[in-house]
């Protein structure tokens, strides 16, 4: 009998709990899929005993948890042969160069890591110790994106001349992020990279190139002190925190009835299932909103980049619109493929229905157009999630391999540069080179 192989797993958030840490115990619901026939997860590392504690009653097993600063001591101890990193973004870089030294293989969330510098660190730790790194970047997974994917491999559009892709997120997502720690530029490297990295490497998949340059606008319009939204009294002058969210129009929304505006506690509505304390994460006693005088990332973006092969995109993000997708368009020497694609992030009250599916429209150069269906799959993200999740814990598919689904270090890499470039050139006015910023000869 093949042994169980042995995962740990870094960081007890959603993502690592629903992703990662279920399918592993043998307790993924919904349809997804089980590993505990063949792996077993066999340590966590998390800073908040608290939530951790929490999570084993309910799940009513214990599994050796360690403080993160005892990464190496609990890869030693449990003999962990894989390591997850799934905790905030900023945590990454060091957790997966601690467990390439200590002899692991990593699968990490997206985005690999906050900056270039760090894609070095990670980079140079693959070399030495002679492991992997792979990237969880499971939108390319989806399947209208697989089917994009083979469309473009199977020559219909002919060369890929550019790109228009246009992401909104809806007034509850895009808000979100303001009052999480991804407003944090030195904790999230910016939503250029912990949104946009999303983006960027679906992107760079469909076209199989690397991007070389880009040059962007940007700005913090909505949230922040002196965003739009924030309400004001007739002077014009800031409300009291209480008073702010009563008159706020993304809580009246979105929260109204269901957290206490006196309070400092608002919810994703993600966790249903296990609703775990985030006291140490966010302090019950600590303010925070999303019109805070220290956010001071962007929340619009406007950018152009260019690829290797001379192929351009034009891209833009918004974090505060009405319905939450994507626009896309792509211009070939052969057809034009158009997607308009809606989706629903929001479990605390549907305020728009999400397109199940998708629908890609082809337009020949010459002749008429084609509309291809694509059917939803069960799972999160679209279907994207159960998807990725044999890939990393089972056997890699075929179709897989075709499409070149898994991602690696490269291309986290790659993503994460881009995002960088992005709100670097929003700060200095000018065109950044991807390969001076990863350090590389350009």
């Amino acid at each position: 009998m093949k042994p169980m192989h042995r995962y740990a797993l870094c960081g007890l958030s959603l993502r690592g709990i629903y992703q990662y840490a279920l399918p592993l115990l043998g307790l993924n619901r919904a349809g997804g899929p089980n590993f505990d026939r063949h792996a077993e997860l066999v340590g966590i590392v998390d800073p908040d005993n608290e939530r951790v504690a929490e999570f084993y009653r309910q799940i009513g097993r214990e599994i050796p948890c360690y403080a993160p600063q005892a990464l190496r001591r609990m890869v030693r101890d449990t003999q962990a042969q894989t390591l997850i990193v799934a905790g905030p973004d900023g945590t990454h870089a060091r957790q997966i160069v601690t467990g390439l030294d200590a002899g692991c293989e990593v699968i990490t969330e997206k985005p690999m890591v906050i900056d270039c510098q760090q894609v070095r660190q990670v980079q140079a730790a693959e070399i030495r110790n002679g492991r992997k790194v792979r990237v969880a970047h499971n939108y390319r997974y989806a399947p209208l994106h697989r089917r994009i994917k083979r469309l473009i491999q199977s020559g219909r559009l002919g060369k890929i001349v550019s790109v228009e892709f246009t992401y909104n997120l809806d007034t509850w997502h895009g808000s979100s992020y303001f009052y999480r720690w991804n407003s944090d530029r030195n904790r999230s490297g910016g939503l250029s990279i912990s949104k946009g990295c999303h983006h960027f490497d679906l992107i760079n998949w469909w076209l199989g190139d690397m991007p070389a340059e880009v040059f962007a606008f940007g700005g913090l319009n909505y949230f922040g002190k002196d965003g739009a939204l924030r309400p004001r009294d007739a002077q014009g002058q800031p409300l009291s925190p209480t008073e702010e969210k009563r008159r706020c129009p993304v809580f009246r929304r979105h929260y109204r009835g269901k957290f206490d505006p006196a309070g400092n506690t608002i919810g994703t509505g993600w966790d249903t299932r296990f609703n775990l304390p985030y006291d140490r994460q966010y302090p019950p006693e600590q303010r925070r909103y999303i019109y805070d005088d220290a956010i001071a990332i962007e929340d619009s973006y406007s950018a152009v980049v260019r690829y290797l092969s001379g192929t351009t995109m034009s891209y833009a993000c918004n974090f505060c619109t009405p319905w939450e997708g994507y626009i896309l368009g792509l211009n070939g020497t052969k057809a034009r493929l158009e997607v308009v694609h809606r989706t629903d992030p929001d479990p605390t009250g549907k305020t728009n229905p999400a397109e199940d599916g998708g629908t890609i429209t082809l337009y020949p150069l010459f002749g008429g157009k084609q509309v291809i269906k694509v059917n939803a799959a069960a799972g999160g993200h679209g279907g994207a999630d159960f998807a990725i999740q044999h890939d990393l814990f089972g056997r890699q598919s075929a179709e897989s391999r075709k499409l070149q689904l898994i991602a690696d270090s490269e291309a986290g890499a790659q993503a994460v540069a881009v995002g960088e470039a992005v709100w670097r050139s929003v700060k200095t006015g000018r065109p950044i080179n991807l390969a001076r910023l990863l350090g590389r000869k350009a």
